[in-house]
């Protein structure tokens, strides 16, 4: 059976920061089928399919813009370009490790003359140097300068991860606190109307209307910065994902985080910074190592392959005519004489060992630290988190509920009804703040621990 879209709206969900708003297309669909109605059944169904392929790539386009805190990790962790280029260095130091057994160039020379006697002779030389620095040391750098480069990458990814759902967090946190604006609007929209129709009457001064308009613009002017800071972080979190639009969160409700981790106080040990940080102690030992090999003598080994014409052969006083060649090898050492220089590097190189190790002694004693700090704040915003649960907020809700009732029946006035209503929003607000802050906490936490 054929379903009749003829009463179908399509719902258009531009989050403009304020509410969501829905279009009706009846006119178009009207048209739509009043068309169909007078082409051939063939090209009915092409103008179906048609139809519905621009639903389903809309309902995409839409989807796509839209993230959950997991989705949106995984964007920025596939499309980040900062993070791309630490994994293009990676296979750098990947493709370097092919560069471990390095020989210099090969010496190839001719010698032509009359350095035999009067007839010219040639001689042919090979000869290749081999350092020392090739029979294992500069392997075992690379190799360690890899390691380096994957734990920077881990690094790298870690970091992305705690920015992405800080800046996520951050922005249901913005919509939340706007959603509670929106409603504070609307009480002083009321509070606003009801004392200019006092004010009217006569029943009240001119001070109640001039506060309940500066209570109004007020609310105005807080919402214009709410929805600029909303923006802001959107904009954020598309420079983290790296996307062409402008994306948003699929979460609009502010709910607590849970922390399923360890409260060890070792736990921070697991960072990939601080592992980072220890290899490069052992990339600096490496370093040192290749520098000092450089101080050996070098490997040198020939071979030549020339013409005596005019030698006579003692054996059989045969002499030696253009066509006979002769051949032979060359061992030798090519020793150091002139190494003030390569010592100069050998201690710098010992300098950049200690200047590693206190690098890493110093990121310890930082991440222990922020650990300590990060979990009193946890345990400080969870007290604070538990305290608005279980008293502020029903409090805030009573005041609402008798602020209002005490209103109707008059046994308080305007005033009186402001200031309940004021106490009663500041209750609210601080209690997203200190969730915001709670579920903050959990994120720091998450990336000092390094947990997924």
């Amino acid at each position: 059976m054929t379903p009749d879209l003829r009463n179908l709206k399509l719902q258009v969900y531009r989050f403009d920061n304020i509410t969501m708003k829905t279009f009706s297309i009846e006119r178009i669909t009207q048209c739509f089928f009043d068309c169909l109605s007078r082409v051939t059944p063939h090209v009915r169904r092409g103008a179906w399919v048609i139809t519905l392929t621009f639903v389903f790539l809309t309902a995409s386009v839409i989807a796509q813009s839209t993230y959950t805190v997991e989705q949106a990790v995984d964007a920025a962790l596939k499309n980040n370009a900062g993070l791309q280029a630490v994994r293009w260095e990676e296979k750098t130091q990947q493709q370097l490790k092919k560069t471990s057994f390095e020989l210099p160039k090969t010496s190839v020379s001719l010698l032509h003359g009359q350095y035999n006697g009067f007839p010219n002779d040639n001689n042919f030389t090979l000869l290749q140097n081999i350092p020392l620095t090739s029979l294992g040391s500069q392997r075992a750098l690379n190799n360690a300068l890899s390691v380096a480069a994957e734990l920077k990458r881990s690094t790298s990814e870690n970091e992305l991860k705690y920015q992405v759902k800080q800046v996520f967090y951050q922005l249901v946190y913005a919509k939340a606190f706007h959603d509670l604006l929106l409603q504070q609007d609307s009480i002083f929209e009321g509070f606003l109307k009801a004392a200019s129709a006092r004010y009217r009457t006569g029943e009240t001064n001119l001070l109640e209307k001039a506060t309940a308009e500066t209570q109004r613009n007020d609310m105005k002017n807080r919402l214009n910065q709410s929805r600029s800071g909303i923006e802001q972080l959107r904009l954020q979190l598309q420079v983290l994902l790296n996307t062409q639009e402008t994306p948003d969160v699929a979460q609009n409700i502010l709910v607590a985080l849970s922390w399923t981790g360890t409260m060890d106080t070792t736990a921070w040990s697991t960072n990939p910074m601080l592992t980072w940080s220890r290899q490069q102690i052992d990339v600096a030992s490496r370093t040192k190592k290749v520098e000092a090999t450089k101080l050996l003598p070098e490997l040198m080994l020939g071979y030549f392959n020339q013409t005596l014409t005019g030698s006579v052969n003692p054996e059989n006083a045969s002499v030696a005519s253009s066509a006979d060649r002769f051949s032979g090898i060359q061992v030798g050492l090519a020793l150091p004489i002139f190494f003030g220089a390569q010592q100069a590097r050998l201690k710098a190189a010992g300098f950049t060992q200690s200047a590693a190790q206190n690098r890493h002694l110093q990121q310890r004693n930082t991440l222990a630290g922020l650990w300590q700090q990060a979990l009193q704040e946890y345990q400080k915003n969870k007290t604070s988190l538990e305290y608005y649960l279980e008293s502020a907020l029903i409090n805030a809700d009573l005041i609402l509920k008798q602020s209002s009732a005490a209103l109707k029946q008059g046994e308080i006035g305007y005033a009186e009804y402001l200031l309940g209503v004021r106490n009663a929003i500041l209750i609210k607000e601080g209690y997203l703040q200190t969730l915001n802050a709670f579920n903050q906490s959990i994120v720091y936490l998450e990336f000092l621990s390094a947990k997924e």
